[in-house]
């Protein structure tokens, strides 16, 4: 059974999703994700920005599917499918945005002091480092990546 102070720290807590980037531990605010697809084809579009793997049809909308290395200091994912690979779709009210990542990790929850901490340190403006558990990861900010 949770107690009272169960609760309070919980919801003193962030969901956050732990993915692999170009083989960094990296986590993302789960409320910054619309959904987590398998990649199928993606369609290159010529003299497009190198950021711009390509366009996927997600559910018959055209999502532009980016290289997040591109944009951040984040190392570039491996761009040859695996069984791992998954494709982020980002919640934004108008664009149709997706990142290509390694591997979907799992959910954690992360303390909101310890998220607020790392992001008044951010190194690019969408990248913070964090350590949790002894681990160190990267905290990507997704709403950043939207406003470029």
């Amino acid at each position: 059974m949770q107690t009272a102070k169960d609760i309070e720290q919980m919801r003193d807590q962030d969901d956050m999703l732990h993915v692999i980037v170009g083989g960094k531990d990296v986590l993302l605010r789960s409320t910054q994700i619309k959904e987590v697809v398998r990649p199928g084809a993606l369609t290159a579009v010529p003299m497009a920005p190198d950021h711009l793997i390509g366009l996927a049809n997600i559910h018959g909308q055209i999502v532009c599917i980016i290289n997040v290395g591109k944009v951040s200091s984040l190392p570039s994912p491996s761009l040859h499918a695996t069984a791992r690979t998954r494709l982020l779709m980002l919640r934004h009210p108008v664009m149709h945005v997706g990142i290509w990542v390694d591997e979907v990790k799992r959910m954690q929850k992360i303390d909101r002091d310890l998220i607020a901490q790392s992001t008044a340190s951010e190194l690019y403006g969408n990248v913070a480092q964090l350590e949790h558990d002894g681990l160190d990861y990267a905290l990507l900010d997704c709403s950043q990546l939207l406003q470029k």
